[in-house]
C-alpha cells in the first residue's frame, strides 16, 4: 500500500466488532513498528499484549475508554525502559555480532555516561517523544494488517502498571485497542498544508 493511501485509511478507530483477531498479525505489526527512529537509536519501547487481562484493564478505566478496551480484541500497552543505561548496554550485549567495536564502546560506554546526566525531566520528555514516533509507526502497521486501532492517553499509569504487573522499571506512555470494525468513518479535517508551514 503507498504510504499516502496509508495514512489516508488509518483512523482512529473505537468499536470493533467480535471477528477473532490474529495475534500473528499484530505481532507483524510490532515487528515493523519497531523499526521507527530512536534518539541514539535506543529503542526504548515494550509492547504489551493484553488480552487474558483485558476484563481487569477495562474496569481500571474512565467510562470513556472504557467500553472500547472492552470490545477490542487486543490492548497493546506501550511501555518505555526508564533505565535507560542498562537499556544502552542491552543494545550492545544483544547486536554484539552486528556493531562493530566503537558502536559496542558507544552503547556500553558513552551512552550510559550521557543518560546518567539526565534529570526526570529530561528523561520523561525524551521517553515520551521515542513513544510517540514508535506509535504512530504501530498504528500505521496496524492499519496496513487491517486492523482497526485507537491510541488512549487518558489512564491512570498506575493502576495499569499493578495491573499487568509490569516491572518498575518500565514506564507506561500509551494504550492502543486494537481489533476489526464495521466502523467506516469520515475523513478526518486536517488544515491546509500552507496554514502549517512558515518560511524563514
Amino acid at each position: 500500500m503507498k504510504f499516502l493511501e496509508l495514512n489516508k485509511k488509518r483512523h482512529a478507530i473505537k468499536t470493533f466488532n467480535d471477528k477473532e483477531l490474529n495475534i500473528k498479525d499484530v505481532r507483524t505489526a510490532i515487528e515493523i513498528a519497531a523499526l521507527a527512529p530512536s534518539a541514539h537509536n535506543i529503542q526504548p519501547w515494550k509492547f504489551v499484549l493484553v488480552q487474558e487481562k483485558k476484563e481487569k484493564l477495562a474496569e481500571k478505566l474512565p467510562a470513556l475508554n472504557k467500553k472500547q478496551v472492552e470490545e477490542a480484541q487486543c490492548v497493546i500497552a506501550l511501555f518505555t525502559d526508564t533505565d535507560l543505561q542498562q537499556r544502552a548496554r542491552k543494545i550492545a550485549r544483544i547486536g554484539s555480532k552486528n556493531l562493530s567495536d566503537d558502536m559496542i564502546s558507544y552503547y556500553m560506554e558513552s551512552l550510559p555516561a550521557r543518560y546518567a546526566q539526565f534529570d526526570q525531566a529530561t528523561k520523561g520528555e525524551f521517553l515520551a517523544v521515542n513513544a510517540g514516533i514508535v506509535a504512530m509507526n504501530l498504528v500505521l502497521a496496524l492499519t496496513d494488517q487491517g486492523i482497526a486501532s485507537n491510541i488512549i492517553l487518558g489512564f491512570d499509569k498506575k493502576e495499569v502498571q499493578a495491573v499487568l504487573e509490569i516491572d518498575q522499571r518500565f514506564r507506561p506512555e500509551l494504550l492502543i485497542t486494537a481489533g476489526y470494525s464495521d466502523f467506516k468513518p469520515e475523513p478526518s479535517y486536517r488544515l491546509p498544508v500552507d496554514e502549517i508551514i512558515e518560511k524563514r
